[in-house]
Protein backbone atom coordinates (compact mmCIF):
# COMPACT_ATOMS: atom_id res chain seq x y z
CA UNK A 1 0.00 0.00 0.00
CA UNK A 2 1.40 3.44 -0.86
CA UNK A 3 2.64 5.45 2.10
CA UNK A 4 2.71 8.79 0.36
CA UNK A 5 0.43 11.14 -1.52
CA UNK A 6 0.81 13.99 -3.98
CA UNK A 7 -0.29 16.73 -1.57
CA UNK A 8 2.45 18.50 0.36
CA UNK A 9 1.32 17.92 3.96
CA UNK A 10 2.20 15.69 6.90
CA UNK A 11 -0.59 13.18 6.28
CA UNK A 12 0.72 12.50 2.77
CA UNK A 13 4.43 12.48 3.60
CA UNK A 14 6.39 9.22 3.75
CA UNK A 15 5.58 7.49 7.01
CA UNK A 16 8.94 5.73 7.25
CA UNK A 17 10.97 8.88 6.52
CA UNK A 18 11.86 9.49 10.20
CA UNK A 19 13.47 6.03 10.36
CA UNK A 20 16.30 7.40 8.23
CA UNK A 21 17.32 9.42 11.27
CA UNK A 22 17.08 6.64 13.86
CA UNK A 23 13.60 7.77 14.87
CA UNK A 24 10.54 5.56 15.21
CA UNK A 25 8.44 5.51 12.07
CA UNK A 26 5.02 6.43 13.34
CA UNK A 27 2.47 9.17 12.73
CA UNK A 28 3.87 11.32 15.57
CA UNK A 29 7.39 11.47 14.20
CA UNK A 30 6.01 11.67 10.66
CA UNK A 31 4.23 14.87 11.64
CA UNK A 32 7.28 16.17 13.51
CA UNK A 33 9.59 15.62 10.55
CA UNK A 34 7.25 17.15 8.00
CA UNK A 35 8.17 20.81 7.51
CA UNK A 36 10.50 20.81 10.51
CA UNK A 37 12.57 24.00 10.97
CA UNK A 38 13.88 23.36 14.48
CA UNK A 39 17.65 23.05 14.75
CA UNK A 40 18.69 19.80 16.42
CA UNK A 41 15.25 18.17 16.43
CA UNK A 42 16.65 15.11 14.67
CA UNK A 43 20.40 15.72 14.20
CA UNK A 44 22.52 18.08 16.28
CA UNK A 45 23.17 21.49 14.72
CA UNK A 46 21.05 20.73 11.68
CA UNK A 47 17.56 21.51 10.47
CA UNK A 48 16.04 18.43 8.88
CA UNK A 49 12.62 18.57 7.27
CA UNK A 50 10.64 16.31 4.97
CA UNK A 51 8.94 18.02 2.03
CA UNK A 52 7.43 17.44 -1.36
CA UNK A 53 9.54 18.59 -4.32
CA UNK A 54 7.52 19.63 -7.34
CA UNK A 55 8.48 19.68 -11.00
CA UNK A 56 9.65 23.30 -10.88
CA UNK A 57 12.43 22.23 -8.51
CA UNK A 58 13.89 19.74 -10.93
CA UNK A 59 15.76 22.32 -12.99
CA UNK A 60 18.33 25.01 -12.49
CA UNK A 61 18.19 28.62 -11.42
CA UNK A 62 19.75 31.83 -12.68
CA UNK A 63 21.28 30.16 -15.75
CA UNK A 64 21.70 31.28 -19.34
CA UNK A 65 21.10 29.39 -22.59
CA UNK A 66 24.36 27.61 -23.44
CA UNK A 67 23.30 25.66 -26.52
CA UNK A 68 20.45 25.17 -28.96
CA UNK A 69 20.04 21.75 -30.55
CA UNK A 70 18.28 21.40 -33.91
CA UNK A 71 15.70 18.61 -33.72
CA UNK A 72 14.46 19.03 -37.30
CA UNK A 73 16.26 21.12 -39.95
CA UNK A 74 13.06 21.89 -41.86
CA UNK A 75 13.13 22.53 -45.60
CA UNK A 76 12.80 25.33 -48.11
CA UNK A 77 14.82 27.93 -46.21
CA UNK A 78 16.12 30.24 -48.93
CA UNK A 79 17.52 32.61 -46.28
CA UNK A 80 18.32 32.73 -42.57
CA UNK A 81 15.42 32.69 -40.11
CA UNK A 82 14.49 34.49 -36.92
CA UNK A 83 14.43 32.58 -33.62
CA UNK A 84 12.18 33.28 -30.63
CA UNK A 85 13.04 32.01 -27.13
CA UNK A 86 10.31 32.02 -24.48
CA UNK A 87 9.50 30.50 -21.11
CA UNK A 88 11.84 28.79 -18.68
CA UNK A 89 11.52 31.53 -16.09
CA UNK A 90 14.34 33.64 -17.53
CA UNK A 91 14.71 36.40 -20.06
CA UNK A 92 16.78 38.05 -22.78
CA UNK A 93 18.18 35.02 -24.62
CA UNK A 94 18.33 35.62 -28.36
CA UNK A 95 19.45 33.59 -31.37
CA UNK A 96 19.23 33.32 -35.15
CA UNK A 97 19.06 30.38 -37.54
CA UNK A 98 21.42 29.90 -40.49
CA UNK A 99 20.19 28.17 -43.63
CA UNK A 100 22.53 26.12 -45.82
CA UNK A 101 22.68 25.58 -49.57
CA UNK A 102 20.11 22.76 -49.44
CA UNK A 103 17.47 24.86 -47.68
CA UNK A 104 17.98 23.35 -44.25
CA UNK A 105 18.60 25.13 -40.95
CA UNK A 106 22.15 24.01 -40.27
CA UNK A 107 23.04 26.12 -37.23
CA UNK A 108 21.26 28.11 -34.56
CA UNK A 109 23.57 30.82 -33.25
CA UNK A 110 23.08 32.14 -29.73
CA UNK A 111 23.53 35.91 -29.83
CA UNK A 112 22.72 36.47 -26.15
CA UNK A 113 22.57 33.80 -23.43
CA UNK A 114 20.06 35.65 -21.25
CA UNK A 115 19.78 34.89 -17.54
CA UNK A 116 17.67 33.49 -14.69
CA UNK A 117 16.38 30.46 -16.61
CA UNK A 118 15.09 27.81 -14.20
CA UNK A 119 14.22 25.27 -16.89
CA UNK A 120 15.03 24.93 -20.56
CA UNK A 121 13.02 27.55 -22.49
CA UNK A 122 11.04 26.93 -25.66
CA UNK A 123 12.63 27.69 -29.02
CA UNK A 124 10.61 28.66 -32.10
CA UNK A 125 12.30 28.97 -35.49
CA UNK A 126 10.37 31.11 -37.98
CA UNK A 127 8.78 29.25 -40.88
CA UNK A 128 10.57 29.37 -44.23
CA UNK A 129 9.42 32.15 -46.54
CA UNK A 130 6.97 31.24 -49.31
CA UNK A 131 8.56 31.06 -52.75
CA UNK A 132 6.28 32.69 -55.31
CA UNK A 133 6.09 31.99 -59.01
CA UNK A 134 4.04 33.04 -62.04
CA UNK A 135 1.45 30.40 -62.92
CA UNK A 136 1.99 31.03 -66.63
CA UNK A 137 5.55 32.07 -67.36
CA UNK A 138 7.17 29.83 -64.70
CA UNK A 139 5.32 26.63 -65.67
CA UNK A 140 6.26 24.29 -68.50
CA UNK A 141 3.86 21.89 -70.14
CA UNK A 142 5.84 18.90 -68.86
CA UNK A 143 5.30 20.01 -65.25
CA UNK A 144 8.53 21.84 -64.50
CA UNK A 145 8.08 24.91 -62.26
CA UNK A 146 10.81 27.54 -62.34
CA UNK A 147 11.91 28.70 -58.87
CA UNK A 148 14.61 31.36 -58.74
CA UNK A 149 17.81 30.16 -57.02
CA UNK A 150 15.97 27.00 -56.04
CA UNK A 151 16.87 25.27 -52.75
CA UNK A 152 14.11 22.67 -52.64
CA UNK A 153 15.47 19.12 -52.61
CA UNK A 154 14.05 15.81 -53.80
CA UNK A 155 11.39 14.50 -51.36
CA UNK A 156 10.93 17.87 -49.64
CA UNK A 157 7.32 18.17 -48.51
CA UNK A 158 6.06 21.58 -49.65
CA UNK A 159 2.68 23.30 -49.47
CA UNK A 160 1.07 24.91 -52.51
CA UNK A 161 -0.91 28.09 -51.84
CA UNK A 162 -2.89 30.32 -54.19
CA UNK A 163 -3.63 33.94 -53.34
CA UNK A 164 -7.27 34.92 -52.88
CA UNK A 165 -8.92 35.59 -56.24
CA UNK A 166 -6.38 33.56 -58.22
CA UNK A 167 -6.95 30.20 -59.90
CA UNK A 168 -5.02 27.08 -58.91
CA UNK A 169 -2.98 25.35 -61.59
CA UNK A 170 -4.75 22.47 -63.30
CA UNK A 171 -3.43 19.33 -61.61
CA UNK A 172 -2.89 21.04 -58.24
CA UNK A 173 -5.18 21.97 -55.35
CA UNK A 174 -4.87 25.07 -53.19
CA UNK A 175 -3.53 24.63 -49.64
CA UNK A 176 -2.27 21.13 -50.42
CA UNK A 177 1.17 19.66 -49.81
CA UNK A 178 3.23 17.84 -52.45
CA UNK A 179 6.62 16.16 -52.67
CA UNK A 180 9.50 17.44 -54.76
CA UNK A 181 9.96 14.77 -57.41
CA UNK A 182 13.04 16.25 -59.10
CA UNK A 183 15.08 19.36 -58.51
CA UNK A 184 17.86 21.51 -59.89
CA UNK A 185 19.10 25.03 -59.26
CA UNK A 186 16.41 26.54 -61.50
CA UNK A 187 13.27 24.76 -60.35
CA UNK A 188 11.35 21.60 -59.46
CA UNK A 189 8.96 18.87 -60.52
CA UNK A 190 6.40 17.83 -57.93
CA UNK A 191 4.52 14.63 -57.13
CA UNK A 192 1.53 13.65 -55.01
CA UNK A 193 3.53 10.93 -53.27
CA UNK A 194 7.12 10.47 -52.19
CA UNK A 195 8.98 8.89 -55.11
CA UNK A 196 5.92 9.10 -57.34
CA UNK A 197 5.63 10.33 -60.90
CA UNK A 198 5.82 14.03 -61.67
CA UNK A 199 2.45 15.75 -62.00
CA UNK A 200 1.67 16.97 -65.50
CA UNK A 201 0.70 20.64 -65.29
CA UNK A 202 -1.11 23.04 -67.59
CA UNK A 203 0.05 26.62 -67.77
CA UNK A 204 -2.29 28.85 -65.85
CA UNK A 205 -3.18 32.51 -65.93
CA UNK A 206 -0.48 35.12 -65.71
CA UNK A 207 -0.65 35.40 -61.92
CA UNK A 208 2.17 35.79 -59.41
CA UNK A 209 0.10 34.80 -56.38
CA UNK A 210 1.18 31.15 -56.43
CA UNK A 211 3.73 29.82 -53.95
CA UNK A 212 5.37 26.84 -52.29
CA UNK A 213 6.44 26.75 -48.62
CA UNK A 214 8.71 24.19 -46.97
CA UNK A 215 8.54 22.71 -43.49
CA UNK A 216 9.42 24.66 -40.35
CA UNK A 217 12.58 23.71 -38.49
CA UNK A 218 12.50 22.90 -34.78
CA UNK A 219 15.05 23.10 -31.97
CA UNK A 220 15.46 22.82 -28.20
CA UNK A 221 17.48 24.96 -25.79
CA UNK A 222 19.78 23.84 -23.00
CA UNK A 223 20.35 25.99 -19.91
CA UNK A 224 23.65 25.82 -18.05
CA UNK A 225 26.06 27.70 -15.85
CA UNK A 226 23.59 27.66 -12.98
CA UNK A 227 23.11 25.99 -9.64
CA UNK A 228 21.45 22.61 -9.92
CA UNK A 229 18.74 22.30 -7.32
CA UNK A 230 19.54 18.67 -6.77
CA UNK A 231 16.23 16.96 -7.56
CA UNK A 232 16.19 14.62 -10.53
CA UNK A 233 12.42 14.27 -10.46
CA UNK A 234 9.42 15.26 -8.43
CA UNK A 235 8.88 13.33 -5.20
CA UNK A 236 9.34 13.38 -1.45
CA UNK A 237 12.72 14.61 -0.23
CA UNK A 238 14.56 15.37 2.97
CA UNK A 239 16.21 18.77 3.13
CA UNK A 240 18.88 19.75 5.62
CA UNK A 241 20.79 22.88 6.41
CA UNK A 242 23.00 23.88 9.31
CA UNK A 243 26.49 23.56 10.75
CA UNK A 244 26.63 19.84 11.51
CA UNK A 245 28.16 16.99 9.59
CA UNK A 246 26.43 18.10 6.41
CA UNK A 247 27.24 21.76 6.85
CA UNK A 248 26.07 23.89 3.99
CA UNK A 249 22.98 25.11 2.26
CA UNK A 250 20.87 22.21 0.98
CA UNK A 251 21.00 18.45 0.70
CA UNK A 252 18.47 16.41 -1.25
CA UNK A 253 17.70 12.76 -0.63
CA UNK A 254 14.89 11.35 -2.71
CA UNK A 255 12.62 9.06 -0.72
CA UNK A 256 9.87 8.37 -3.23
CA UNK A 257 9.60 9.40 -6.88
CA UNK A 258 6.26 10.65 -8.09
CA UNK A 259 4.72 12.66 -10.91
CA UNK A 260 3.94 15.91 -9.13
CA UNK A 261 3.43 17.57 -5.77
CA UNK A 262 0.46 19.82 -5.10
CA UNK A 263 1.03 23.00 -3.05
CA UNK A 264 4.77 22.55 -2.39
CA UNK A 265 5.08 24.07 1.09
CA UNK A 266 8.82 23.50 1.01
CA UNK A 267 9.54 26.79 -0.70
CA UNK A 268 7.77 28.65 2.08
CA UNK A 269 10.13 27.23 4.69
CA UNK A 270 13.45 26.62 2.95
CA UNK A 271 13.38 28.74 -0.24
CA UNK A 272 15.55 27.60 -3.12
CA UNK A 273 18.81 29.49 -3.49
Amino acid sequence: MPQWGKTDNAANSVLWGPALFNTVANSTTQTALFGNTTVGAFVNNEIIGQYGADTTEMGVGAGGVISIVITSPGSGYFSNAAVTITGGGGASATANAEANATGRVATVNITAAGSSYETNPDVAIAAPAAQTFNANTAVNANGFIAIASNKYQVNDYIKYLVAAGNTALTGLANNTSYYVQASNSTGIYISSTSGGAAITLTKGLTETGHSFTGETATATAVVGGAQNKGAAHAGWVVRTEGTGGRAGRVHFETLVAMGSITSDAEDNVLPDA
